[in-house]
């Protein structure tokens, strides 16, 4: 091979993965229902002239509010203020990509970047705005800043990380043993503490109610609610990730050295994952990094050529599923956008300029796309507000139905899983309309308080 042939190739390789993993994702480019919106939404109240934690209810870090806020003062339209999602997951994608070409080969790099596009959990939510992405972006360039030995600004940015999802720090546990292991816990820890300082001077400049709102609520979830740990979770990721987990489970068993870290950090890092309370499947994308590369760097160490190429067709075999789901995703995904569309339409004809409430996972897409107010400012409609009792569900009710809002209610979903919603909903609401939005997998109400 010449050596521009052999210098493009792999490059041309890594392009190629970007370009299908972004098609597959296109649909999920556009605002969908969940908890994205309402991130949008934060921002577009903070251009309004709304206060953090006061006006406006965040669980997280400001950071994400600031993003959009930041795009859509520009003048650019509400999807475009998604686009670090995508953005995030392919450069740790490339981070991850650049670091094995220089300490492993050029086919062991592509795999490791194939293993991570292409895992289920990463083809599912690496294009969603729920912060884990962008964390775990800046956890990959940590963990390349760490294996190259320069610990204070790997531990910088794994500090930094915590501004967009506070349980990347699952993932300091693993690299403080090896900070251990390679005698610089000091560089690194001092890394972590810089990195937790813009933290720090958030929780001084807005006060209580941001400590409320991003630390004592979670810890109400964990203590006052039951957990989610369902195997409804936890196994279809088992079973997606199946290969990846038994290559670095192969990996710490007899694997080069790198491999063996790697795929014991992941392993950890999963490990503590399942332990906790209130586990979201989103939460699963931290450990794919480090066992996509733990995984490709066992790849490389087997002995024969011909195993290493049966494993690869058994690894493309694996990937079958995940990409017929992501197929299935993509084409229901463009059939939900119409969906919403009509439901915006309807929800904006009865509202008649009305304030809207109801649905967490409905109403911040439904106020982005008529620019229709939510009544008491509520873009957080999460049911674990109300039932955690960070926000006591009777009074907050009481004054909703004061501004006499539309209400979307899907039923047993969101709002309607809080009794004290569900019952006075019924009781003191008349039914205006009905919806329903198959691609979306949402069907519901529309009530009108009396």
């Amino acid at each position: 091979m010449k050596p521009l042939t052999r210098n493009l190739a792999p490059f041309l390789g890594v392009v190629a993965l970007a370009c299908g993993w972004l098609w597959l994702q296109w649909p999920q480019i556009a605002l969908q229902p969940g908890d994205e919106p309402l991130y949008i939404l934060d921002g577009q109240r903070l251009l309004d002239g709304a206060a953090l934690y006061r006006d406006v209810f965040l669980a997280h870090p400001p950071l994400r509010a600031w993003q959009t806020a930041a795009v859509l003062s520009a003048g650019a339209p509400l999807g475009w203020a998604k686009v670090f999602s995508p953005l995030a997951t392919l450069t740790a994608a490339i981070l991850t990509w650049h670091f094995l070409r220089r300490v492993a080969y050029a086919r062991t790099a592509l795999l490791a970047a194939a293993l991570l596009l292409s895992a289920n959990v990463v083809l599912q939510h690496g294009a969603q705005f729920v912060g884990v992405e962008q964390a775990l972006c800046v956890a990959v360039l940590a963990t390349v800043l760490a294996l190259a030995g320069r610990w204070l600004l790997a531990g910088l940015c794994l500090g930094l990380a915590s501004q967009w999802a506070l349980h990347v720090g699952l993932l300091a546990l693993p690299m403080l043993f090896w900070a251990w292991q390679d005698r610089a816990l000091r560089p690194f820890v001092l890394g972590l503490a810089l990195g937790l300082l813009p933290l720090v001077l958030e929780l001084a400049w807005f006060g209580a109610p941001m400590f409320d709102q991003v630390f004592a609520y979670h810890v109400r979830k964990v203590s006052q609610m039951a957990v989610t740990r369902t195997p409804a979770r936890i196994w279809p990721f088992i079973l997606a990730q199946l290969p990846l987990l038994l290559l670095a489970l192969v990996g710490v068993w007899r694997g080069p050295a790198l491999a063996r870290r790697l795929g014991i950090a992941g392993l950890s890092a999963l490990g503590l994952l399942l332990l906790w309370p209130r586990l979201q499947t989103y939460y699963f994308l931290l450990p794919i990094p480090w066992l996509a590369m733990a995984a490709a760097l066992t790849w490389q160490g087997l002995p024969a050529l011909w195993l290493r190429r049966a494993l690869l067709l058994g690894l493309a075999l694996a990937a079958v599923p995940a990409m017929r789901d992501a197929v299935d995703r993509r084409a229901r995904g463009l059939l939900v956008q119409p969906e919403m569309t009509r439901l915006a339409a309807q929800v904006r004809t009865l509202a008649a300029g009305a304030p809207i409430w109801g649905d967490g996972a409905l109403v911040p897409l439904l106020a982005l796309r008529t620019g229709l107010p939510v009544a008491l400012g509520d873009t957080d409609l999460n049911a674990q507000r109300f039932l955690s009792g960070a926000t006591p569900p009777d009074a907050h009710l009481a004054a909703v139905l004061a501004q006499k809002p539309l209400i979307v209610l899907v039923p047993r979903h969101g709002i309607d899983q809080v009794p004290a919603f569900h019952e006075r909903l019924l009781r003191d609401c008349d039914v205006v309309g009905q919806f329903d939005a198959p691609a979306a997998n949402f069907a519901g109400l529309l009530l009108r308080p009396r």
